[in-house]
């Protein structure tokens, strides 16, 4: 990723995390590109939706510990996964989203269990 991509990665990600406590629901329109910012059990945003089809998921480590993002649906093996990421990684995973309702959470530890997760819901 390049410099300016990073800047704008940050900046869109300091903007989802002042309306993180908002219960605010990110809604991508015509993007097909999705931000996420991972800190301790906090995942940015927590709700999104989106249209059926290709997705780009950018996820950022903006913590002071290790995570990493996995993205399920109905208990099912994981649709996506990113490597473990360090503080100040970001990894991109690409996946085709079918219309219902994904799992967003880092597993490493007890991550998911503190509230590190979030919904993708998907519709035609």
């Amino acid at each position: 990723m390049t410099g300016r991509g990073r800047l704008n990665l940050a900046a869109v990600i300091v903007s989802l995390a002042a309306l993180g406590g908002c219960a605010h629901t990110q809604v991508l329109h015509g993007t097909r590109t999705l931000y996420v910012g991972l800190t301790e059990y906090r995942l940015l945003p927590q709700s999104v939706r989106v249209t059926a089809g290709p997705l780009t998921v950018f996820a950022h480590n903006y913590g002071r510990l290790t995570h990493d993002l996995v993205i399920s649906r109905g208990g099912q093996p994981a649709a996506a996964t990113t490597r473990a990421l360090w503080p100040g990684q970001t990894a991109e995973i690409t996946l085709t989203v079918t219309p219902g309702t994904y799992l967003m959470a880092s597993t490493i530890l007890s991550d998911q269990t503190l509230g590190e997760y979030g919904t993708l819901r998907v519709s035609r």
